[in-house]
């Protein structure tokens, strides 16, 4: 009797806790219906099980959490009812004391965010505002998205600017202390100038004198010098030249420092104002001048024709003796790289007949002032390739050179400028 009432008692003790699991599944089915749980129904062996997981909505309440902006949700008249930590922090208030205000109090004009709201009706808003908190002004980018139907809120997304407007604050000084320093370098340029006018002037006319009284007494007062004394008056002749082509040079020199204002310019004009210019010069040495067709290009006429006498002049001074010079100038369009960059350029060569140059000095004869020859050689103060060079960096190209004993080739690249 005993073990039928125990048996009875199991039963009923089985059965009150089948009802309780019984009523714990259905509850669960109930709130998978009701989607108060997120679930996965998972069928195996034919028999469905049930797993079910974290409500979606905490999951995306961790990622806004950790989001690297600024999130609120606010009602339509802008009362906040959600914000994370990030703006929390941002305007340095805890975020149980903001839930609840308005974000109208945080912004420094609150008519500005009010045109936001009122742009929702267009779709998503997007503007720049300032929030303004103890004292302390925080400019932001807000980004705003009305939440109807699915939730009767408007998400606010806040981009912090600090950073952003202390980087255009620094630009802004940056390029103000450029332009001043522009405007100084100007100033000195033109003080340059003048002072370059200025010594010129100043040394030239007392050269002039030396010259014009030294030849007075050397062609018409020579019987009253002997011969030493009149060695003596050649010699100071001579330096004063020279002194007066290295003030001509050096002038020409400065003047080529920065680039002229940009012309079309066509080079086959610039070429026959240089021929013409040196017409003498090509008589006395009986030169031969072969030109072929030259481009047109952008850039000052004055430092072209400065470039080409150089090298035409340059080309028939260091000739060979006994040998008539022979001047070959031809042009080409030709890809090399000029300033890290590789792209296509009219490439001019001024090919000689000259004595031409040793190649453990090619890589220095652009220098100012190198001279691989003695004066009694050949005239010149070795500022004519420095120029050249100068002329040729002025307009965004290059000059290279070749030489043997046949020669020099001079090869100037211009950049082709595309329409």
């Amino acid at each position: 009797m005993k073990d039928t009432i125990k048996n009875i008692k199991d039963l009923l003790s089985e059965n009150e806790e089948l009802k309780n699991k019984l009523f714990e599944a259905n509850s669960i089915i109930e709130a998978i219906r009701e989607g108060e749980v997120d679930a996965l129904v998972v069928t195996k062996d034919g028999k469905p099980r049930v797993y079910s997981i974290e409500s979606a909505d905490y999951t995306y309440r961790i990622l806004i959490e950790k989001f690297g902006e600024g999130a609120l949700s606010i009602s339509e008249d802008g009362l906040i009812l959600y914000c994370n930590d990030y703006f929390s922090k941002l305007i340095d208030t805890p975020s149980n004391k903001i839930t609840g205000t308005f974000f109208d109090t945080y912004v420094e004009s609150p008519d500005e965010f009010e045109l936001l709201k009122s742009a929702l009706v267009n779709g998503p808003s997007k503007g720049e505002i300032v929030l303004k908190v103890n004292g302390k002004k925080v400019p932001v980018y807000v980004s705003l998205t009305d939440l109807h139907p699915n939730v009767p809120a408007i998400g606010v997304v806040v981009t912090d600017l600090t950073e952003k407007r202390k980087h255009e604050e620094a630009l802004v000084q940056y390029q103000q202390k450029l332009e001043l320093k522009v405007n100084e370098l100007n100033l000195t340029n033109t003080n340059l100038e003048q002072f370059i006018h200025v010594i010129s002037h100043d040394l030239k006319e007392p050269m002039r004198k030396i010259i014009s009284y030294t030849s007075h007494l050397t062609d018409s007062k020579s019987d009253l010098f002997t011969d030493s004394e009149l060695n003596n008056l050649k010699v100071i002749k001579s330096s004063v030249l020279r002194l007066n082509s290295l003030v001509d040079d050096l002038v020409k020199y400065a003047f080529i420092a920065t680039k002229a204002e940009d012309f079309d310019i066509d080079l086959d004009a610039i070429i026959k104002e240089v021929l013409d210019d040196l017409e003498l010069l090509i008589k006395e040495y009986d030169a031969e001048i072969i030109l072929d067709t030259l481009p047109k290009i952008s850039g000052s006429k004055v430092q072209m024709r400065q470039l080409f006498s150089n090298l035409i002049s340059n080309a028939i001074k260091y000739s060979k003796k006994d040998v008539k010079p022979k001047i070959v100038i031809t042009s080409e369009i030709f890809t090399t790289t000029v300033n890290l960059q590789e792209n296509e350029f009219y490439k001019i060569t001024v090919q000689d007949n000259g004595i031409g140059m040793d190649k453990m000095h090619l890589d220095k004869i652009f220098t100012m002032f190198l001279r691989l020859h003695m004066r009694n050689e050949y005239s010149g103060n070795g500022i004519g390739l420095a120029i050249c060079k100068k002329i040729m960096e002025n307009h965004n190209g290059k000059i290279e050179v070749e030489s043997s004993k046949e020669g020099s080739i001079f090869k100037l690249f211009f950049p082709i400028i595309k329409q």
